[in-house]
């Protein structure tokens, strides 16, 4: 049977990994139809996917939800059980605070280091080296941060925050984050090794092999 949701994404993005994740441990059934650039950039204001079509209202089609921090939030809050967007003001806050930090602090350094292994643009040595400075930068407070803590957040239990954050990390720790770069990053690896090991992820992303040595793009 058919979802009332579709996600109009390209296979693979990392983008809708926190939307399917938040998906799976809220038990929400999502469709993923074989991706059609045209359909999805008509279907959003920006042009850009992911796009989420949400079910049916009275007045016809439900709206259509662009941006995946906001899709994730959304697929988060439609259960209050599992508590994904947090406990209280104070733990949405927080949730908020790591969303919006791995948008604007991870994934740009992230994208410009895997995007020219993966083929998605070319290489250049001054963007490559900001990059990775970059990257290792915001490592280095997300490290502080998981020091003698399990999440990122809520040490009981994972948080849309380490769905999101996590979800940004998989490619970077898949191609160019080998041991001798995380080894400085001990509380980060830790962390997203058992983030991924959830079921939740694995039904997404599947078993993930780390890094064991950075691949690099032809220069």
């Amino acid at each position: 049977m058919s979802s009332s949701y579709t996600l109009h994404t390209p296979a693979g993005s990392f983008r809708a990994f926190k939307i399917l994740i938040a998906a799976e441990y809220n038990g929400i059934d999502i469709d993923i139809p074989e991706f059609d650039i045209n359909a999805a950039t008509q279907l959003s204001p920006t042009g850009k996917a992911p796009v989420l079509e949400t079910p049916s209202n009275n007045n016809g089609n439900g709206p259509v939800l662009f941006e995946s921090n906001a899709i994730a939030r959304y697929i988060a809050t439609l259960r209050n059980d599992t508590a994904l967007t947090g406990n209280g003001f104070v733990e949405a806050a927080l949730v908020d605070q790591w969303c919006d930090f791995c948008a604007h602090q991870l994934e740009l350094p992230a994208c410009v280091w895997f995007y020219p292994v993966a083929g998605y643009m070319p290489f250049q040595k001054a963007a490559y080296d900001k990059a990775k400075g970059d990257f290792s930068a915001a490592l280095s407070v997300l490290n502080t941060a998981l020091e003698g803590k399990t999440y990122l957040v809520n040490d009981d239990k994972i948080t849309l925050a380490d769905i999101t954050v996590a979800s940004a990390l998989v490619y970077p720790f898949k191609l160019v984050c080998d041991g001798k770069y995380l080894k400085k990053y001990k509380n980060v690896t830790r962390w997203f090794k058992d983030c991924v090991s959830q079921d939740e992820f694995k039904s997404v992303i599947g078993e993930v092999t780390m890094c064991k040595k950075e691949l690099k793009a032809a220069q």
